[in-house]
């Protein structure tokens, strides 16, 4: 496994207070045309927290085989053995220890038969781990990210997205970019 046990725990502890819920429905209107483009029957949702994407995509695409994989959730802390035609990541990269970083990403990386598409956010967390550290491990800018896709991955990357993340009127550090790319094999 590829995190620290005590990283682990307090990724555990978040789920288990419901602190990392999001909306798969939200998040689905950007895989979809990942999805219509590469037509997959097999999907991994990487990171997948508890399943809401999963959960989406399985109902819009009720043949494809959709699985998840989260460290943090123990439902889905079992990364599955297989391969995927499609493996999508949201939220995700900037969770992962930087000591696992280049080893995580290999793994996913060996997963991915066609493609993949992740979402990465480029700026601070508002929550908070447990410890006290930033819920986001990993704050660099989207070139930084393209570099490790491109050289730790060695995946072609075959669309980009830049956006403005800016909620410095809730809150005054939260400012960045959203960073979402496809990527294919080579």
């Amino acid at each position: 496994m590829i995190i620290d046990p005590s990283y682990q725990n307090q990724l555990s502890t978040m789920h288990g207070r419901g602190q990392f819920r999001n909306s798969g429905s939200k998040m689905l209107k950007s895989v979809r045309p990942c999805i219509e483009q590469y037509q997959p029957t097999s999907l991994l949702d990487y990171g997948c927290g508890h399943g809401a994407l999963m959960a989406s995509i399985q109902e819009l695409y009720p043949s494809m085989r959709v699985e998840g994989y989260d460290p943090g959730n123990p439902k889905h802390n079992k990364m599955p053995k297989r391969d995927f035609d499609v493996v999508v990541s949201a939220d995700v990269f900037e969770h992962i220890e930087p000591q696992y970083l280049d080893q995580t990403l290999t793994l996913i990386c060996g997963k991915i038969q066609k493609a993949g598409w992740f979402r990465i956010a480029c700026y601070p967390a508002k929550k908070h781990l447990p410890d006290g550290r930033n819920a986001h491990l990993i704050v660099q800018p989207p070139e930084w990210w393209r570099d490790r896709i491109l050289n730790i991955m060695d995946l072609n990357i075959v669309k980009e997205d830049i956006s403005v993340f800016d909620k410095s009127h809730k809150w005054p550090d939260i400012v960045g970019h959203n960073y979402d790319v496809v990527v294919e094999i080579k």
